[in-house]
């Protein structure tokens, strides 16, 4: 039964992404209301220190650009995690942006310094929110 499970779950996936291996995993968690307060208190100092134009211009287009700015955050705070767990240092949250993809999908991609230090084709990243809260996980996968 397990093997037809595995089996239907892996349809159409490629060999090359199986012989990946996760090599790092970032989380974290964010309270949608301190970013909130965070922004209100600090305005465009916090806006422009943590996002890129990008990101802003995402975020805020939503009616609610609250809870897509906190998932935004723990991304980058995530991201900050798994890199230093595989002993890629000298990175700033500002060293990572989220985009979305035209499919929705979102995509982690390293800015600035970051760029020279980190490919983005073996960074992952999930974003979810609800009421209060906001979670991102990154991984960091390479091959075998």
């Amino acid at each position: 039964m397990c093997d037809q499970f595995l089996h239907e779950t892996l349809k159409g996936v490629s060999r090359t992404d199986l012989d990946r291996k996760v090599g790092s995993v970032g989380v974290d968690i964010v309270r949608v209301s301190r970013v909130r307060e965070i922004t209100e208190r600090r305005g465009e100092r916090f806006l422009g220190r943590y996002f890129s134009k990008g990101e802003l211009a995402y975020s805020m287009k939503k009616c609610d650009p609250y809870p897509h700015l906190a998932t935004r955050f723990a991304a980058k705070e995530a991201a900050y995690k798994a890199f230093s767990a595989a002993g890629i240092g000298d990175l700033l949250l500002s060293s990572f942006e989220v985009a979305v993809e035209t499919s929705g999908v979102p995509r982690l991609r390293a800015v600035g310094n970051g760029s020279r230090q980190v490919g983005s084709d073996n960074v992952s990243v999930s974003l979810s929110h609800d009421g209060d809260y906001a979670v991102a996980v990154v991984t960091l996968s390479w091959a075998r």
